[in-house]
């Protein structure tokens, strides 16, 4: 098993160790102070930074997310963290500097999920819901970066992309996450419950490298909720602690409903491995080739399960429907369907 070189990278140290109310705080992507703010607890072995232009990007609180006080806030362990605004934005997160081997190529990767929430019509009942997140309601949701709807459908649909997660790795060791030295990861909106990252790799420059992890908000909702835990980075290439390829990708099974389609039906299709998947991706293939759109994805785990449940919008077309299930941990799968013409009423 691969040497995890981040310290405190599940957050289970106790924050009296350090006591720490540091920050970088940025007022500009090239202009930055480091102060102290009573209502930022820095989690030992990291330090807090935010951009802070007030009206746009909105100081934060931090604090311990503690598994005894609500377990779905917690990926491993006794505690997390928890980045918040509450009716503001924010560009913000924790850094660390690394030492390492000049030369080592490293992957970063990190747990995170959000809780969004507002006030908006016709979903009264969902504002100060714990469970549910504007866009996505009470299920578990990952949708890459560029592939939520496009804005302007409603504001309910708007909501999906409101929260981007990244990490970062700057292979020169410095500390300004909007450096053009920084190597991120693919930002990836993530509700309700936890999902890894998209990893963020890079090789060594120095003999430190700085990792960041960062959540964006596009609103200013009520609730802006960014939770995080057991953050990894690991050596790839280049060490004493390389990660071994793996001897063949992770088995993935696909299956569809309903199995007697008509044009006109959404088709629900279901991934499942026994392996957590990192990155993953669907594709529907029309007869014509064109794409189907897909709805947000469902995330889930029956016993030793990972799932991932997607529903596509109503056939149109009929014939053969092609899928193309993958993730960057190499697994892969396909399957197909035939959509039959429609019985005229």
């Amino acid at each position: 098993m691969s040497q995890n070189l981040v310290k405190n990278g599940g957050f289970e140290a106790d924050w009296g160790d350090e006591k720490s109310h540091r920050c970088l705080v940025f007022s500009t992507s090239e202009s930055s102070q480091e102060k102290e703010v009573g209502n930022i607890f820095t989690p030992p072995g990291w330090l807090t930074w935010f951009r802070h232009e007030p009206g746009t990007w909105d100081q934060p609180e931090v604090r311990d997310a503690w598994k005894e006080h609500d377990s779905r806030r917690v990926h491993s362990g006794e505690k997390g963290m928890l980045l918040f605004t509450f009716f503001r934005k924010h560009d913000a997160g924790f850094l660390q500097q690394v030492r390492v081997t000049s030369g080592q190529k490293l992957r970063l990767t990190a747990w995170a999920h959000a809780w969004s929430n507002h006030n908006i019509e016709g979903h009264d009942d969902c504002t100060d819901d714990g469970r549910c997140s504007c866009g996505v309601g009470r299920q578990a949701a990952f949708i890459l970066e560029g592939e939520a709807p496009e804005l302007g459908q409603d504001s309910w649909t708007d909501a999906i992309p409101n929260f981007t997660f990244y990490v970062g790795i700057d292979p020169t060791g410095g500390t300004n996450p909007y450096a053009s030295t920084v190597v991120w990861g693919r930002g990836a909106h993530i509700y309700n419950k936890h999902a890894q990252t998209p990893p963020a790799e890079a090789t060594a420059q120095s003999a430190t490298v700085t990792v960041f992890l960062r959540s964006k908000t596009m609103w200013g909702f009520k609730h802006n909720d960014a939770y995080w835990d057991d953050v990894e980075l690991v050596v790839v290439s280049g060490g004493d602690h390389e990660v071994e390829p793996p001897v063949e990708p992770p088995p993935v099974e696909l299956s569809h409903e309903p199995t007697d389609l008509k044009v006109g039906q959404a088709v629900t299709i279901k991934a499942r491995s026994n392996t957590g998947l990192t990155n993953v991706r669907l594709e529907v293939r029309q007869p014509s080739g064109a794409k189907l759109a897909l709805g947000p994805v469902s995330i889930g785990t029956v016993g030793d399960w990972h799932t991932w449940t997607y529903t596509t919008s109503p056939v149109s077309e009929t014939g053969a429907h092609t899928v193309a299930f993958s993730a960057s941990d190499g697994a892969k799968a396909t399957d197909e369907f035939e959509a039959a013409q429609a019985v005229p009423m």
